[in-house]
């Protein structure tokens, strides 16, 4: 039992820990104002719009998680301080904030299913201050070479759209495995990629999008073939989607709750047409302080890929959210979803380290392998960075229960 003259002071400590909470529930009036510290390269308008939502609520209700989940959610700022100050009329809302490097090349090196491959792209995800994004570089690897460069220009508020541009062209060598990693398909090819898109926000969490890319696939000689495509192609894509988006912050993880579809009709120039469907989800709730769920789904359906031509567009598992197939996979078809834990492990001055731990299922139809399902458990490491405008590094390693094959994957927090 503590003694009588410890009691003022156990008194004071305590309210000294319930102090802040109680001084925010005592905050009366608006917040009238913002104040935004710290930025130098970002533009004035762009660092203060997102925050500008803030003005007009409640003081005393506001909360500060909310607050520091937008400035993180920008991509480009690391959060040093935020408070509420008095003004003369209301609140003011005071945020600190540290510009990450957002101009930084990023080499690459990855190794799956037999294949080396290495690469080096230089990005600016802060171009101009205005949060664009530029990428230029190319991935080498013993089947071949890809190069491209990509310009994304972000909606700057509500009711502007944003535009996006990229050109990529390479030569390489595919082969098309099973989930037993056997080669049932080799042959040569080059391509060319050109697109233009536009992504319009109707709401901060609701945005449509519409892009037109041409590509052209050409047969190109292989020394040893093997049940290659007889011609190659060249499309039109029209693709319109919608996507639903929102992000929360507690103090451990930025959590995202998002579902995007689309939708793309490929007209064949030469070749076969086809039509493509698109969805995927992703929901990160947090459970405990540094404990969250995260659930991921994505499903990829194709229509009028009967044609020989169709078979250069058949695609890896990446869309269906799984790593138990090996990345040169190939089907039409996917349906993939993944459930699981992170769990925070230790901040460190240039991030965040944590561990995922997941179950993954998908099931899959192609002509090579026919209809299968497949499962099995798969464990992560990643790491949140601070100073880089990069969502995150990491690798991981998944486990086929059915094929008895692990895979490892690399992962550099973009998709290029």
């Amino acid at each position: 039992m503590a003694r009588k003259e410890y009691l003022p002071l156990l008194f004071l400590f305590c309210l000294g820990l319930t102090g802040p909470q109680l001084y925010s529930q005592d905050r009366e009036g608006l917040v009238t104002g913002l104040e935004m510290r710290g930025y130098r390269r970002t533009k004035p308008h762009i660092a203060r719009q997102p925050l500008e939502a803030f003005i007009g609520r409640e003081a005393a209700s506001l909360d500060m998680l909310e607050v520091q989940g937008v400035i993180l959610g920008m991509g480009v700022f690391d959060l040093v301080s935020e408070e509420l100050v008095p003004a003369a009329e209301g609140y003011t809302l005071v945020v600190e904030v540290a510009e990450k490097w957002s101009i930084f090349p990023v080499p690459m090196l990855m190794a799956s299913s037999g294949e080396l491959s290495f690469g080096l792209f230089f990005l600016d995800t802060n171009a101009f201050g205005i949060r664009d994004t530029m990428v230029a570089g190319g991935l080498f690897s013993s089947s071949g070479w890809n190069g491209i460069a990509m310009y994304n220009h972000s909606p700057m508020r509500a009711g502007l759209p944003g535009l996006s541009g990229s050109v990529t062209y390479g030569r390489r060598q595919r082969e098309d495995l099973d989930k037993y990693e056997t080669v049932h398909r080799r042959y040569s090819t080059s391509h060319l990629g050109l697109s233009f898109g536009l992504r319009y926000p109707f709401t901060r969490a609701l945005s449509g999008s519409f892009s037109l890319s041409y590509r052209d696939i050409a047969l190109i000689e292989n020394e040893e073939p093997l049940l290659e495509p007889q011609e190659g192609a060249r499309l039109l894509r029209f693709s319109p989607g919608l996507g639903l988006r929102r992000s929360s912050w507690d103090g451990y993880f930025l959590s995202e709750q998002s579902l995007s579809f689309s939708y793309t009709y490929n007209l064949a120039l030469e070749g076969s047409s086809y039509q493509d469907f698109y969805i995927r989800g992703n929901i990160e709730q947090p459970l405990l302080p540094g404990l969250r769920l995260i659930a991921r789904s994505g499903g990829v359906y194709k229509t009028g890929t009967e044609a020989d031509g169709a078979l250069l567009f058949e695609e890896g598992p990446s869309r269906s959210g799984v790593d138990i197939l090996p990345r040169r996979f190939s089907a039409h078809q996917y349906v993939g979803f993944s459930a699981g834990l992170e769990q925070y492990l230790y901040r460190f001055s240039m991030g965040t380290l944590s561990l995922q731990a997941s179950w993954q299922l998908v099931l899959s139809e192609g002509p090579l392998s026919g209809r299968q399902l497949d499962h099995g458990p798969a464990g992560a490491l990643r790491f949140y960075l601070a100073r880089l405008a990069l969502p995150a590094l990491g690798g991981g390693l998944a486990y086929n229960m059915n094929s008895g094959l692990f895979q490892f994957s690399l992962d550099f927090g973009m998709e290029l």
